[in-house]
Order: structure tokens, then C-alpha cells, then sequence
């Protein structure tokens, strides 16, 4: 069944409907929004409440003409709510230096590559860091990207060959200083 199809049903008050789309969609978007944030648990916080919007519209009967853009477009907009929450920011600051460094982490070259690629990503700027998440991540179409973040499929192009171009300008000068 169709995303959109399981909106309807939510719509109609089944909540069988919207536990689908949770287990369907909760480890991508975590996934998304963890590479946006880099906190686990303000990640889940947010996933959580990006879920709860989308429960709250699906009451109100509202369907998406695409499920996927529309449920990323939250996603990303929440976000964007923290980062104008200054308070917000400092207290989960706060918890992450509570919980401290106590992971152990196995030096495998596949996660220190992978690792070595989102350090990178991150050096670029938010705009240029979502649509190459999204894409390359998340597997949007640009056209899903552009309603998911509510810009034109041309600055979408735009930006994801400039991002292409800066990670890859990033990449080249971490390798001459590395070597």
C-alpha cells in the first residue's frame, strides 16, 4: 500500500495506519536528521517530533500529494526550529558532555572512510549539506528535494553540484595534508 494511502486511513482514524509509516520511515529519518545534528538524542527527540506532526495532520485529514518529500520537509523545518532555540542547543550540549566519551569505537578503514566523508560533509554549510544528504543518503529525487525543502529543483541542481564541488575541493585538501 501506498504512503499516502496509509494517510487516508490515519484521516479516517486508524491508527494501525500511522504505525506503518513509523516503522517504515523511523530509521531513515533518524538516520537524516542524525547526520544533520550529530546528537543521537536530539536526533530521536526529533524524529519523534517530526512523527507527531505528521500524526497530527493525518488527524486533522490531511494527505500529502507525496508522503516521503512532505514527511523530510518537517523533518527538515524541526530542525530548523532547534537551531533558532539557542537554550535548546546548550542543554543538549549539556547532556552530551554528561554522558562523555566512554564509547569504544573498532578502527575499521570502512568507518574511518565513512567517518572521514560525514566529517567532511559537515565542513559545508547547511544548505549544501541537506540536499547532498537527501540525495545521496536519502535517496530523494530531485524533485522530492525541492518540495521537501520547498526551493525550486533548479536551485536543488545548483546546489548539489556546488556541494559536490566544495566536498570535493574539502576532500582533496584533507588527502595532501593526511599524506
Amino acid at each position: 500500500m501506498q504512503d499516502e494511502e496509509y494517510m487516508r486511513q490515519l484521516s479516517l482514524g486508524i491508527d494501525t495506519a500511522f504505525d506503518t509509516l513509523v516503522f517504515r520511515y523511523h530509521k531513515p529519518l533518524f538516520g537524516y536528521i542524525y547526520r544533520l545534528l550529530h546528537d543521537e538524542k536530539l536526533a530521536e527527540d526529533i524524529v519523534q517530533e517530526t512523527f507527531l506532526k505528521i500524526y497530527q495532520q493525518g488527524l486533522k485529514g490531511f494527505v500529502p500529494d507525496q508522503f516521503r518529500p512532505w514527511m523530510y520537509k518537517i523533518a527538515t523545518n524541526t530542525c530548523k526550529d532547534y537551531w533558532r532555540k539557542p537554550m535548546s542547543r546548550l542543554e543538549y550540549a549539556t547532556d552530551k558532555e554528561i554522558e562523555g566519551t566512554g564509547q569504544v569505537h573498532h578502527i575499521i578503514d570502512y568507518q574511518l572512510e565513512r567517518q572521514w566523508m560525514v566529517e567532511s560533509l559537515n565542513q559545508l554549510s547547511i544548505d549544501y549539506r541537506t540536499v547532498l544528504y537527501l540525495r545521496f543518503y536519502q535517496d530523494l529525487k530531485y524533485s522530492e528535494i525541492a518540495l521537501a525543502l520547498d526551493i525550486s529543483i533548479n536551485t536543488v541542481k545548483t546546489r548539489i553540484a556546488r556541494g559536490l564541488k566544495l566536498l570535493e575541493n574539502i576532500l582533496i585538501a584533507d588527502e595532501r595534508e593526511r599524506g
